[in-house]
């Protein structure tokens, strides 16, 4: 190919499958790489034959050709002069000492959140990558599998494009192969299922194996977030008293939080099997609690085509929904929803029990209302 300018870069076309290189005719080992989705990025290879090596510069649109160009010489440059260090850092070598390094720094919840993202994601296909043969390509092309679960692939993209960053303030990568990536958009999140869609999910989740099924119960019974529900362990269970407690290290708002359980709820948890110290243990990790979501999900959605799409987490807006219609007072249905609002920083404090009579109300009003619906809706 002739030499590279922005207008050949730009009328350059996608291949119809993989991607495609294309080579500077004025730099030795310069190019651009077009994927089959149009993505454009800047590469440099170098070193002999038996022993090459492919450095990402880059994406075009995110810099310019002249401002990759000028970084290819750079690096040429810095191998004429031998100050070249060749970067044989892999994926996990440098996942290994963000967790030694990051992890302590961090919350519990965000902590288990981040090692499960990358584990589910990542580190299997990347582990072996040297971090300077990973550019935007290498990374989307498993982002992009994604697709059907766009708060997955979202979460999936901002969780891996944090590891790079802090690889690069580390000196261990000189940019960030995410750096300007388009974050997938989300639905507005005002979406409430209605109460023919409820029933069809919940009557889903039944047929769904333990522990999807079970979990995604829950969450329609008590309005609590996914990944509490999740993390469940036997202590927490308070038989006579009929409710959870919730320890501050699995909540968001870092508080202790008590949740009443009503009938359906309790029968459920009363067929666990074994009533194992961890209710939802994961099946490859010995000590860790389940997090399949996404694959789950997918089979989930594949029974409910006439349910228009929703996720996980709109199970806690139609509770809180219901809850409104049913009568329950706001500050009733806050405490129950353990929302921050919801209590002074002093009551709080001195004040754990607070409305659990009425906590207690709101959801057996929500499971007769619930139950009601699952007996006179048909799927």
């Amino acid at each position: 190919m002739a030499n590279l300018t922005d207008i050949t870069i730009r009328s350059l076309a996608p291949p119809l499958k993989g991607q495609r290189d294309y080579f500077d005719d004025a730099l030795a080992g310069f190019g651009v790489r077009v994927s089959q989705g149009g993505t454009r990025s800047f590469f440099l290879f170098t070193g002999k034959k038996k022993n090459r090596e492919r450095k990402s510069i880059g994406r075009w649109g995110i810099i310019t050709l002249a401002q990759a160009r000028a970084e290819a010489k750079r690096i040429l440059a810095e191998r004429t002069l031998g100050n070249h260090q060749s970067k044989t850092t892999t994926f996990n070598a440098a996942l290994k000492l963000f967790e030694e390094q990051k992890y302590p720094t961090l919350r519990p919840r965000t902590r288990r959140d981040y090692k499960g993202t990358l584990a589910r994601h990542f580190t299997k296909k990347l582990g072996d990558y040297r971090l300077s043969d990973i550019d935007f390509d290498t990374v989307t092309r498993i982002t992009d599998k994604l697709v059907k679960t766009p708060t997955e692939q979202r979460h999936a993209l901002i969780v891996c494009g944090t590891f790079f960053k802090w690889c690069v303030r580390r000196r261990l990568l000189k940019h960030s192969p995410l750096d300007g990536a388009d974050m997938p958009k989300l639905p507005t999140r005002k979406r409430v299922l209605t109460d023919e869609e409820l029933v069809k999910v919940y009557r889903a989740a039944e047929k769904q194996s333990h522990p999807y099924g079970t979990i995604v119960r829950l969450l329609i019974l008590t309005g609590q977030r996914k990944g509490e529900i999740t993390a469940l362990r036997q202590r927490w269970y308070k038989h006579n008293e009929q409710s959870l407690t919730l320890p501050a290290e699995i909540t968001k708002n870092n508080r202790e939080h008590f949740v009443p359980l009503g009938p359906m709820a309790r029968a459920i948890i009363d067929k666990l099997p074994e009533k194992a110290e961890l209710w939802f243990p994961s099946k490859r990790q010995n000590g860790k609690y389940f997090s399949g979501f996404s694959k789950c999900f997918a089979r989930m959605i594949e029974d409910l085509e006439d349910v228009a799409p929703f996720t996980l987490h709109d199970l806690r807006r139609t509770f809180s929904t219901n809850l409104a219609k049913l009568g329950v007072l706001p500050h009733i249905k806050e405490a129950l929803l353990n929302h921050i609002s919801a209590k002074s920083e002093v009551e709080a404090i001195y004040d754990h029990f607070t409305y659990m009579p009425e906590k207690r109300d709101a959801i057996e009003r929500w499971e007769a209302h619930l139950s009601k619906l699952l007996a006179t809706i048909r799927s």
